[in-house]
């Protein structure tokens, strides 16, 4: 489509179309060719933005490209280092909650081999002050 002529250009001279005087298709041909040098001009514009970006000829792609890989690879590197110290962090605080729990749980376990002791020593104590006392046979045997 840059590179077509308007209808009105492409008819023949007398060749059949209304108006077809010389002048008018001169004038028909001059537009055409302002409209294709718009044309031209934009695509030359935008050429020269991209030849801008990536260099001559696009020998400054490879730069460009490698420029934005190594953007987003810093920033992947970033996020990486940011959740392994969050993991680390949180490894942390879970071995010292695991040393606190097993702290707790073997305090508890020599507190309930005392209590364990404790109450066999006051079940031997109760029976021999019941052999003591001369307690009666029907009272042993509810124990």
């Amino acid at each position: 489509d840059l590179w077509r002529m308007p209808e009105s250009a492409q008819k023949s001279p007398g060749g059949g179309g209304g108006g077809g005087s010389m002048k008018n298709k001169l004038q028909a041909i001059n537009t055409a060719l302002e409209e294709q040098d718009a044309t031209l001009g934009s695509v030359s514009t935008r050429l020269e933005s991209i030849e801008g970006l990536v260099g001559e000829g696009g020998s400054g792609l490879e730069d460009a490209i490698r420029k934005q890989t190594r953007s987003l690879q810093e920033k992947m590197m970033e996020t990486i280092n940011a959740m392994q110290e969050d993991m680390d962090h949180k490894f942390s605080l879970q071995v010292a909650e695991n040393k606190r729990m097993q702290q707790h749980l073997s305090n508890t376990k020599r507190e309930n081999q005392a209590l364990t002791k404790r109450l066999v020593a006051l079940e031997e104590r109760v029976a021999t002050l019941e052999l003591e006392l001369g307690g009666d046979d029907e009272d042993e045997e509810d124990f």
